[in-house]
Formats: C-alpha cells, sequence, structure tokens
C-alpha cells in the first residue's frame, strides 16, 4: 500500500564533467532551466568561458515531464539536485565554486549556496524566478558574490523585487531590455545575437 505523505525516492539526475587536462581545484556549477538545457546559447557560452579560466565544468542534465512539472514538487527537486552534486563531486575535492543558475535552476541554487562547501561559491542568477517568494527572499538573504540578470520582458520580471536586488551589497544586476525568460527577443535575430554578447560579456566581467 502506497501512503499518501510517502516521499518519492531521491533521484539522479545525469551529469557531463568537462574536465581541464591538469587537476584544478576551481569548479562551475552549471543548472539549466526546465527546458532551457546546458546546450542553450547563454549556458554553453559560460560554460565555454569558466573551461577557458582553468574550471572544470559540471553540467545537471536533469528533464522534466509535463506530469513533473504540474504541479512542480520544489522540495523534491532542491534533494535531487542537492544529492545528484553529492554524488557526482565525493570522489573530487575542489575549493573555489561557481554557479551558474537559469530558471528553474535558481529554486535549487539557495539551498546549494547553504550547505558548508559552497558557502563562499560565486553565483550567477541567469533568468532567477523572481516572481516566486521563496527565490526572492533567498537572493534577498544571501551573502555569496551574485550576479543577477533578467530581460524586462520576461514573465518571471518583477520591477519592485528587481529594484531591491539591484541595491543588494551581494548583487551586480543587469535588466535585458525587450528580453524574454530565453533572454532573447524572438521577433529580432541580430538583437537576440547582440543580448546574447552583451550577458556574456558581463559574466566575463563578473
Amino acid at each position: 500500500m502506497i501512503l499518501e505523505n510517502q516521499k518519492s525516492e531521491v533521484k539522479i539526475y545525469p551529469t557531463n564533467l568537462i574536465k581541464q587536462k591538469e587537476t584544478t581545484t576551481k569548479l562551475a556549477i552549471i543548472l539549466p532551466g526546465a527546458g532551457y538545457t546546458s546546450q542553450g546559447p547563454l549556458l554553453h557560452f559560460s560554460s565555454g568561458h569558466y573551461f577557458n579560466q582553468g574550471f572544470d565544468v559540471l553540467q545537471v542534465n536533469y528533464r522534466f515531464g509535463e506530469a513533473e512539472l504540474n504541479p512542480f514538487d520544489a522540495e523534491g527537486f532542491n534533494k535531487n539536485v542537492i544529492h545528484t552534486l553529492e554524488e557526482a563531486l565525493k570522489e573530487r575535492h575542489y575549493d573555489q565554486y561557481v554557479f551558474i543558475a537559469k530558471s528553474i535552476g535558481t529554486i535549487a541554487l539557495p539551498k546549494i549556496i547553504k550547505l558548508q562547501e559552497y558557502k563562499n561559491a560565486s553565483a550567477v542568477w541567469l533568468t532567477p524566478l523572481i516572481h516566486r517568494d521563496d527565490v526572492y527572499q533567498a537572493m534577498l538573504q544571501t551573502e555569496n558574490n551574485s550576479l543577477c540578470i533578467i530581460g524586462d520582458k520576461d514573465f518571471c520580471y518583477r520591477e519592485e523585487r528587481f529594484t531591491n536586488l539591484e541595491s543588494h551589497s551581494a548583487f551586480k544586476t543587469l535588466l535585458i531590455a525587450d528580453g524574454d525568460h530565453s533572454l532573447e527577443d524572438k521577433e529580432n535575430v541580430l538583437g537576440s545575437i547582440d543580448m546574447l554578447k552583451h550577458v556574456i560579456d558581463n559574466i566575463i566581467e563578473f
């Protein structure tokens, strides 16, 4: 018999570890969106930048079906991501971390950076779900060195909340004019390419 309050088993999501030829103590961790994978341009070029800076790059490759997203189990997702990182890194040792989290990945990020091993990690919040109170409050409370990038046409964008993040001492912020949740303008291909370059320039400067 399955009890109604029985918790689902913790999952391990597929990962891809891109390693330097020489051993490094620096790791970039990619937490993609629900439909925006690690191969999406924002995360592809972010991965390339950090790899070129001497980081190993760990990409977490979760996938969701419609039934998993509606309704979405945030608590279960957080546990799964944390467990995935524990398993992927249990025989590896790093002392410098940076997270690049996109969209749904920003739900798990606050829980992760509270863990002892990641307490000094830097964090790039790409199109964070600031319309969600849990994500927004966690961003306000974080002390981790952070970069927040969102478009003003993103369905998650809230002007007042973004303004509050702009005044947060831990945050650098970038608001992309006409950018949607993919940080693109679907009606302007060349404009979208310019947005991508602007975003990656800021990640490089960060």
